[in-house]
C-alpha cells in the first residue's frame, strides 16, 4: 500500500512539472491572465491593461529581495521615458496590503504603478523567489515577446521596450 502511495505522489509531481509552464515555453504565446490590485484597491486583470492597445512590461518582484530593491529604482527613468507608449507595471508577489505598497514605493522609490499580484500568477509563470525581478515583455496583442529573469542591465530592458514599440 505504501509503495502505491509513493508511486501516486511521484506521478503527480512528474505530471505537474510537465504540465506547468516554463518561462521559455511562454514565448510567442498569449500572456496568461491573472488578477492584481492597483494602488487604489481596484481589482484588475492583465488582460484589462492589454486591451488598452499598448505593449505591456510587467515586472514581478518580491518583498525582501535586496537586489530587487536596488534594481527597480533604476527603471524609473525608463518608466518616465516610455510611459506614454508602453504600460510599465511592477507586480508585488505578496499578501501585503495597500499601505505596505505605499511605503514600499516611498522606500524604493518607485514611480511606476505597483499592483499586489495574486498567487495565481506565480503558478502561471512558474516564478520562484530566486527568479525576481521577473520581467514580461508583452506586445499590444497580448503576446509574450520576451522574458528576462533577474536582469542586470537596464540597457537590455530598454532594448526590449524599443522592440515592443516597433512591433517586433
Amino acid at each position: 500500500m505504501r509503495k502505491l502511495f509513493y508511486f501516486q505522489i511521484a506521478f503527480l509531481i512528474l505530471f505537474a512539472t510537465s504540465v506547468l509552464a516554463k518561462p521559455l515555453d511562454l514565448l510567442n504565446k498569449k500572456a496568461p491572465d491573472f488578477l492584481g490590485k492597483n494602488e487604489e484597491g481596484k481589482v484588475l486583470k492583465l488582460s484589462d491593461v492589454i486591451k488598452e492597445g499598448k505593449p505591456v512590461v510587467f515586472i514581478f518582484f518580491a518583498v525582501g529581495d535586496v537586489d530587487t530593491y536596488k534594481f527597480l529604482p533604476k527603471l524609473n527613468p525608463l518608466y518616465e521615458k516610455y510611459k506614454d507608449k508602453v504600460n510599465i507595471i511592477a507586480g508585488l508577489l505578496s499578501k501585503s496590503d495597500l499601505k505596505e505598497v505605499k511605503e514600499l514605493k516611498e522606500f524604493a522609490p518607485l514611480k511606476m504603478p505597483v499592483w499586489l499580484v495574486s498567487g495565481k500568477a506565480i503558478g502561471l509563470y512558474q516564478i520562484r523567489k530566486v527568479d525576481v525581478p521577473y520581467i514580461l515583455f508583452i506586445d499590444k496583442n497580448g503576446i509574450i515577446k520576451n522574458i528576462i529573469i533577474r536582469p542586470k542591465s537596464v540597457e537590455r530592458i530598454e532594448k526590449n521596450i524599443q522592440l515592443l514599440i516597433k512591433g517586433r
